[in-house]
């Protein structure tokens, strides 16, 4: 576990509070208590005292840390979570809405399986209507 990721839960490391920058630190607080993955513009919304520019930096850091997740949802904008627990995504293309869920990644990663190539992470975000949008 990198010393960021035990920041985010909560571990409390002196190496890690001293390359916490200020902002850093409130951008990973806010994705922690976030209940979704939010993208840099929504994130400056959020903390608009902080400029886009340092929101997009301390996200590259705290995703190079381990300690946030870049995901890839819909279109081109990346969103960023931190995931107290493992999941993957189903996206609704009506309505934007995103879905959490779990699965056994093992049995996916040997379905996945290709020869001469290791899997080190595995995401899977799904397409489709949301049941508010199914019968559409």
């Amino acid at each position: 576990m990198s010393a960021l990721r035990a920041e985010a839960t909560g571990y409390n490391h002196q190496e890690t509070l001293m390359r916490l920058t200020t902002h850093r630190k409130e951008i990973l607080d806010y994705l922690t208590h976030s209940r979704e993955a939010l993208s840099a513009s929504a994130l400056h919304s959020a903390l608009p005292h902080i400029n886009l520019v340092t929101i997009y930096r301390a996200l590259d850091y705290l995703v190079a840390e381990s300690a946030v997740k870049k995901v890839h949802l819909a279109g081109d904008e990346a969103f960023f979570e931190v995931q107290h627990e493992p999941h993957h995504h189903a996206v609704c293309t009506e309505c934007g809405k995103v879905i959490h869920f779990t699965t056994n990644d093992a049995e996916l990663a040997k379905e996945f399986s290709l020869p001469g190539f290791i899997i080190s992470d595995l995401e899977v975000s799904i397409s489709g209507r949301c049941r508010s949008h199914a019968k559409k």
